[in-house]
């Protein structure tokens, strides 16, 4: 395994509702303190998207979809990875050269914490803009989910949003 290179994921999916309408987007993060995106290293052969997805199932249990990124990769790093937002290079064993944006039907009961998106940046270290990201593209999913760009997913995508919006962290109820 080579420890230069590794994943981050965003995975998102909705919880239902009795009204058959689709309930909000939530984030699923690994239950460590504080709690985490999942990730980890990548193999060196093989699609990395691929294998981010397959470690996603692996955690949950669940197929997940992977989404594009709205604008392409600046390398040539596979048609689902790109680096979504620019941040710090991260104080891991690896440095993160892959982010994925995943989506499932709904929450897995096994895997994952799910949370309301803004409610992760309570958990935020001033060195981790990861979660900050995370609670951007939560806002903007069903336009991503869609292919749409509008001025929201720019602003997303390279703005963010202020350290000042931080607010504690609320764990939603798993099924």
């Amino acid at each position: 395994m080579n420890h230069d290179r590794g994943h981050r994921d965003y995975v998102y999916a909705r919880r239902p509702t009795r009204s058959g309408r689709p309930g909000p987007w939530l984030l699923g993060l690994v239950a460590d303190v504080p709690p985490r995106l999942p990730g980890g290293p990548l193999e060196e052969a093989g699609d990395p998207g691929e294998q981010a997805r397959r470690a996603v199932r692996r955690l949950t249990g669940r197929d997940p979809r992977l989404l594009a990124p709205p604008v392409p990769p600046f390398e040539d790093a596979g048609p689902h990875s790109a680096h979504w937002w620019v941040t710090r290079p991260p104080a891991g064993p690896w440095a993160v050269a892959h982010e994925f944006v995943m989506t499932l039907p709904e929450p897995s009961v096994r895997g994952l914490t799910w949370v309301e998106p803004a409610s992760a940046l309570g958990w935020m270290r001033p060195e981790d803009e990861a979660l900050e990201l995370a609670a951007a593209l939560g806002e903007v999913l069903d336009s991503l989910t869609e292919g749409r760009i509008t001025p929201e997913v720019v602003r997303a995508l390279t703005v963010g949003h202020s350290r000042s919006s931080l607010r504690p962290a609320r764990t939603v109820t798993q099924w």
